[in-house]
């Protein structure tokens, strides 16, 4: 178990809001932080596996909020939000495959924070009925009601996360491996472009991505052999591997463009991540 009192001084793009204007006045962020974690080593199938888990709660104040806009973070230059993180890590690591580690892992992470001055209007005219967009609410509207959006997502709240990474070879030719990486995370919380954190309601598309990679072990430290070229008698080990990255090419958003039409209608144009690639990698240790 482990307890934290964090300070965390603003860096020069949480000083900087929105308009280029510094606040020379922001105060650290600062954090709460309660730990609990435990490992189990235990024996299956003749070899050892380990158990990793942990829980925490993070107890925030001081926050500088921040908005995700096409790549960039708008932080808001004020220390106007307070919130709170909480999940748990789980991690099963060891030999599936005699001689190849693998692991599997699954992550749960819930943040939320309240901003202190974010609010709206709700606006009705004389026969009570809600007015949208559009309108001139001075010369329609003849009721308004506050709202307070209180605890809203962060812009890191990603609910689940999980990740497999399997390693086998080929039974009689053991330095022919290969390996299969599997990643999923649910989709983080965006909005449009502004300086309201509470349209931040929407939510990305799930992340997935599947890699496969083959390699064959060309020189073994442990077999000690001699060869003619005096280069490859100074190598340790040496390897060679070919990897497929995002073998299903699935297009993953990174990020949303916002475009207006005359109307002013916004709509959202998704940005994605690089699709399939291939990798060569010769690793050589002297």
């Amino acid at each position: 178990m482990a307890a934290g009192y964090y300070y965390q001084p603003p860096f020069y793009r949480e000083l900087r809001d929105a308009r280029g204007v510094l606040n020379k006045d922001l105060k650290a962020q600062r954090s709460i932080h309660f730990v609990i974690g435990s490992e189990y080593t235990f024996l299956m199938w003749g070899r050892e596996f380990k158990f990793v888990s942990e829980a925490y709660y993070k107890n925030l104040s001081s926050l500088v909020p921040f908005k995700t806009e096409d790549l960039r973070l708008r932080y808001f230059a004020n220390n106007n939000s307070t919130g709170y993180a909480y999940g748990a890590d789980f991690r099963l690591n060891g030999e599936f495959v005699p001689g190849a580690e693998s692991w599997f892992s699954v992550n749960y992470l819930r943040t939320f924070e309240n901003l202190k001055d974010d609010k709206y209007y709700d606006y009705y005219n004389a026969a009570g009925e809600q007015i949208l967009g559009g309108y001139t609410f001075d010369q329609v509207a003849t009721d308004s009601i506050v709202k307070y959006p209180g605890n809203i997502p962060r812009p890191t709240d990603q609910r689940v996360t999980f990740s497999i990474l399997f390693q086998d070879y080929l039974p009689k030719f053991p330095k022919y491996k290969v390996y299969l990486n599997l990643l999923f995370g649910s989709g983080l919380p965006f909005g449009p472009p502004g300086d309201f954190r509470y349209k931040d309601i929407f939510r990305y598309p799930p992340y997935r991505r599947v890699d496969i990679g083959f390699s064959r072990t060309l020189i073994d430290e442990e077999e000690n052999k001699r060869y003619k070229m005096k280069l490859l008698n100074r190598l340790r080990s040496l390897s060679i591997s070919l990897e497929v990255f995002n073998l299903l090419q699935v297009n993953n958003t990174i990020s949303y463009l916002w475009i207006t039409d005359i109307t002013n209608r916004q709509y959202a144009v998704p940005n994605y991540l690089t699709s399939r690639q291939l990798n060569l990698r010769v690793i050589g240790r002297f």
